[in-house]
């Protein structure tokens, strides 16, 4: 294969493992074997600082998923057939509004628990979609490469 699309396939894969570390980092935060049944429950202290890296892991973990998306679908362009990157694309859209629920709700009352809760939901909407759409993508990017078709600007060499 040429190496751009090497390249793209690599990226994505690179992301997804990269995706999957935040979620564990975002669970993390909070034991199963600790974990209380509400944030309210933990010593104010540790609230405050659990609060904190959760917030901002759930930024970090929203900021890497729509960059992520965005990346595949430049990559999709000329490369998937329509039906399938209307799908890929709706299931990042089901993705983004897990993501926003997650935000609002921690916003809203600032419960960790229900994040860390929502973020392991979202964890199996990710590995779903790795499965269905993202192994679809690869597969198309390296036929596209075999074919010598590059249709996809993304996709394009460089040298």
């Amino acid at each position: 294969m040429p190496p751009i699309n090497t390249e793209a396939v690599e990226m994505m894969l690179r992301d997804h493992k990269h995706l999957l570390q935040l979620i564990q980092r975002i669970e993390d935060q909070c034991t199963p074997n600790d974990r209380p049944e509400r944030c309210r429950d933990c010593p104010e202290p540790q609230r405050g600082v659990c609060h904190g890296n959760i917030e901002q892991l759930i930024r970090a973990f929203v900021e890497a998923t729509l960059k992520h998306n965005l990346t595949e679908s430049a990559f999709m362009e000329g490369v998937l057939p329509t039906v399938d990157r209307v799908a890929h694309n709706r299931a990042h859209m089901e993705i983004a509004q897990q993501l926003k629920e997650i935000r609002v709700v921690f916003s809203g009352d600032g419960n960790g628990i229900q994040a860390i809760e929502g973020i392991a939901r979202v964890r199996q909407t990710l590995l779903s979609h790795f499965k269905e759409h993202d192994q679809l993508l690869e597969f198309h990017i390296a036929q596209s490469v075999l074919a010598d078709g590059y249709d996809n600007p993304a996709l394009q060499p460089t040298g």
